[in-house]
């Protein structure tokens, strides 16, 4: 489960992650200010704990799943013996938390549901970009605009709903579509709400796409710019091209934590 998804690598997002565990605990990690505690059962939620608050998510779908263990650096897996969903939770360099969710075939279900433990006042809203913005007494979190790719690296239509409370629902829109699988879908949440987008033209869409890092530098500068790749930037610019699209790209103020969309213009 730890591969190259969409053309960019996620593992190497997460190659210098420092990790422990307990008895209850596949993978803790305290990364930029947050501490991530991933458990062994699926069943039970991940933790993001910042030094003033904690939240926990349940991952969807988690039935006839096994123990998850590490299987890369920052990484736990559970693998299922049955069924046609495996879950696996990825700590990143910048304290962010993915939940990669992957569709082994096309019998899978196109809904997945997430919910959140969260303090009391909290909310959460749906941003115009289509990512969520779960507001809390502390500050808040950043639950990216999910993406998902099949096999061949070719995107696939996702988007969130939620009740504004606690549940959200991550919707993957592959039944009758000619794609090619195991399917892997990537929500991204992050600790800081706060940032800032740059929207690029078509023209320096088209150049991010051949240049990558190199075009994207002047715009955030060298360190942010290599991040914005990673993180999937030049695979979004290529798809943007080809699809008559421009690129996005938020960052948090509080860290490199960002992430790329396709928007019309």
């Amino acid at each position: 489960m730890a591969s190259t998804v969409g053309n960019f690598d996620l593992p190497s997002t997460s190659t210098n992650v420092t990790t422990t565990s307990d008895t209850d605990s596949a993978s803790i990690a305290t990364v930029a200010g947050t501490t991530v505690d991933v458990p062994k059962a699926a069943s039970n939620g991940v933790k993001l704990k910042s030094s003033s608050e904690q939240i926990a998510i349940t991952m969807p779908n988690t039935s006839g799943t096994q123990t998850g263990t590490v299987t890369a650096p920052g990484i736990v897996s559970y693998p299922t013996a049955s069924g046609n969903v495996a879950n696996a939770v990825q700590t990143d360099a910048n304290g962010a938390v993915r939940f990669l969710t992957v569709l082994k075939d096309a019998s899978a279900p196109e809904e997945f549901e997430y919910n959140l433990q969260l303090p009391e006042g909290s909310s959460i809203t749906k941003e115009d970009n289509g990512s969520l913005k779960v507001t809390t007494p502390a500050g808040g979190y950043t639950i990216a605009l999910p993406w998902a790719h099949d096999a061949n690296g070719e995107h696939v239509w996702t988007q969130w709903f939620t009740d504004g409370e606690s549940t959200i629902d991550l919707v993957v829109n592959h039944h009758g579509e000619n794609l090619a699988y195991p399917i892997t879908a990537d929500p991204w949440i992050s600790w800081g709400w706060a940032g800032f987008t740059w929207n690029f033209s078509r023209g320096e869409t088209n150049n991010i796409a051949v240049y990558g890092s190199t075009a994207l530098s002047p715009f955030m500068g060298t360190p942010a710019a290599a991040a914005a790749v990673a993180a999937g930037g030049q695979w979004y610019a290529d798809y943007s091209r080809k699809h008559n699209l421009c690129m996005s790209i938020w960052k948090s103020y509080y860290s490199y934590y960002m992430y790329a969309y396709s928007r019309r213009c």
